[in-house]
């Protein structure tokens, strides 16, 4: 195999000769500290993050079909426990799956236009209008799903009135309060060339969840 060093500005004959001297792992601590150039930058902050921010506004309500795929972390007041979650979205019905161990918190949701069911992990099937409303009767606690549908996307239900909107210096929601949740966005992660949540906590007074989302796949 043929390798080939590059001299870039201001790196004397010498200089590209000892840098292929050293091994790897040395060559690259030294393209770190003697060529800026080669570590990538973040980008620097937005002049105008309400401008940013109205126009990712627009590009993710346009976001209404997607495969979500990670973890979720539940605590409660005296328990806690994670589990996978996989949620399928479409525009007029989602599947959301929740696998943890021993089937411990398990449970799949499906939502239509005509209702919602809920399957446990002993295949019980319940039904109700709203997706809170089932969880809490079915399982003791309640996953906020119809503000979520906006949440996970970085973005607040244009539905309801929300009491904090702080934006990053990307433009993008850093912190959330709607609906008697506080939402924190921790990361985001690239979904092709837009920008989507990677790391979220949601809490409010009795409950506290953490989604880490490993892999978006969006669909037109």
């Amino acid at each position: 195999m043929t390798h080939r060093t590059v001299q870039g500005p201001g790196r004397s004959a010498e200089q590209a000769q000892t840098f292929r001297k050293l091994p790897r792992y040395l060559a690259i601590f030294y393209c770190a500290l003697s060529v800026a150039g080669c570590a990538v930058q973040p980008p620097g902050p937005v002049a105008d993050r309400a401008a940013v921010w109205q126009a990712r506004s627009a590009r993710l309500a346009g976001v209404t079909h997607w495969i979500l795929k990670g973890r979720i972390a539940v605590q409660l007041e005296r328990e806690g426990w994670t589990a996978t979650l996989h949620w399928e979205q479409r525009p007029d019905n989602y599947v959301l799956r929740v696998s943890a161990p021993l089937g411990r918190g398990t449970f799949e949701l499906t939502g239509t236009p005509d209702g919602v069911t809920l399957q446990t992990s002993d295949n019980r099937l319940y039904h109700a209008d709203q997706p809170e409303s089932l969880l809490q009767q079915t399982l003791g606690w309640q996953l906020p799903v119809s503000g979520l549908y906006y949440w996970v996307r970085g973005m607040p239900d244009p539905g309801s009135r929300f009491d904090v909107l702080d934006l990053d210096d990307q433009g993008r929601i850093n912190d959330l309060i709607q609906d008697g949740w506080q939402v924190n966005y921790e990361r985001y992660r690239l979904a092709g060339d837009l920008e989507l949540p990677g790391k979220i906590t949601l809490e409010n007074e009795r409950l506290r969840v953490r989604l880490v989302i490993s892999d978006w796949i969006l669909s037109s």
